[in-house]
């Protein structure tokens, strides 16, 4: 504790002005103004210092000053070495959290000052203190917009980027995947231009025409679908839809092409297979998944799609029994152009668009693709989908 000589010392020289003085300090309210002896104890209190503390003046005088801290502060020193660092050079400044008698935290701006006498030696310390939480969480609130701004900025530059990365990839397939069908339809339209191809032949030609044509179609449709989700423009427009009857559609339109090659067959569930979703969308996942079973069944031979629920869901599986799929490959398949190259389908037309597009409609539904495949021996894809509750 601090004797009546030192603490005349510590409240200046001046002959009565000391009272004045402790009344002043007594009556601010904006800091909690009090000091301590040179172990750290309590020694003086004022209204500022109830106000923001909560203690009362002969509650708090008498106890050492850490009981403002939190314990991990105290079990790291923290109290003790602020007082060291005062006592050394003269002040210790510092903002941080502090405790009020209640137990709540204010974000405190603290000064510390070392008192000593005319002979230099150590008698207490001064210390003042500030409740700035206001002002801490403002500029908590400043920097946190600033990071969710930065952040934004951050990820539009980064969709910048990845924007140019699919267009010039979106190029280099257009120009790749274009030029086959481009020179199908130049070379019998300039028969048909100079007479080479006669009247009788068009029948046969005219399906191929028009396959390649629908093969040019699915490319643009598809590469703008897949621009769309890169820039974050992809909506759904839904409505309750029985599944199975889009699945029937699709087959339907896929018959008419492939009839002579390939056995499409349909199973469907004796019961609706109600969804909400986009139908358009839902029709793009499905003819991905049909056309792919198609292509890759070079030789020919039975798909199966097969519609069932289960468990609140309807599973739409395509199978085929064509080239299939290495094992190693699989992870790579619904990444943007990953398109699985081997010996056996490097002959076959494909962008690595249609099964990435048919996953993200898919997620976009709450849904998602699994696969099936074992190279050689073919591959089973299937549109899972939750089941509506709602009433058509």
């Amino acid at each position: 504790m601090l004797s009546d000589r030192d603490r005349r010392v510590i409240e200046g020289p001046l002959p009565g002005t000391a009272d004045a003085f402790r009344l002043l300090v007594w009556g601010v309210k904006e800091y909690a103004i009090f000091m301590l002896d040179a172990s750290g104890v309590i020694v003086s209190w004022n209204e500022g210092a109830e106000r923001i503390k909560g203690y009362r003046q002969e509650e708090i005088i008498g106890r050492h000053f850490s009981v403002f801290y939190e314990q991990p502060d105290i079990d790291a020193g923290k109290p003790d070495w602020e007082l060291l660092v005062a006592e050394r050079e003269g002040q210790f400044q510092d903002e941080g959290w502090r405790l009020r008698q209640d137990g709540s935290r204010f974000w405190a701006s603290v000064t510390i000052t070392a008192l000593r006498d005319e002979a230099g030696v150590l008698r207490g310390f001064g210390k003042v203190t500030r409740d700035i939480t206001d002002r801490k969480m403002a500029a908590d609130r400043q920097t946190e917009q600033q990071r969710r701004e930065v952040g934004k900025l951050r990820d539009h530059a980064n969709r910048l980027v990845q924007l140019e990365q699919t267009k010039s990839e979106f190029l280099n397939v257009a120009s790749h995947e274009l030029r086959g069908p481009l020179a199908v339809l130049r070379g019998y339209l300039s028969m048909v231009e100079d007479g080479t191809l006669s009247p009788d032949e068009l029948p046969r030609v005219m399906p191929i025409m028009s396959g390649k044509l629908q093969q040019m179609e699915l490319l643009v449709q598809r590469m703008l679908e897949t621009a769309r989700l890169e820039a974050s423009r992809f909506e759904l427009q839904t409505d309750l839809l029985d599944l199975t009857d889009l699945v029937e559609q699709m087959v339907a339109r896929y018959r008419v092409f492939v009839q002579d090659t390939h056995a499409l067959s349909l199973s469907r569930p004796e019961v609706p297979a109600v969804v909400r979703g986009d139908a358009r969308r839902l029709d793009t996942v499905l003819s991905n998944l049909i056309d792919n079973a198609i292509k890759y069944s070079p030789s020919g031979g039975p798909v199966a799609c097969i519609v069932a629920t289960t468990r609140g869901r309807v599973f739409v599986s395509v199978e085929d029994h064509g080239v299939g799929i290495p094992e190693e490959a699989i992870g790579r398949l619904f990444t943007r152009f990953g398109r699985i190259v081997t010996a056996e389908n490097a002959h076959i037309d494909g962008t690595g668009l249609g099964l990435y597009l048919a996953r993200e409609i898919a997620r976009r539904h709450s849904g998602d693709i699994l696969v099936e495949s074992r190279e050689g021996y073919g591959s089973r894809f299937t549109l899972m989908l939750p089941l509506s509750t709602e009433r058509r």
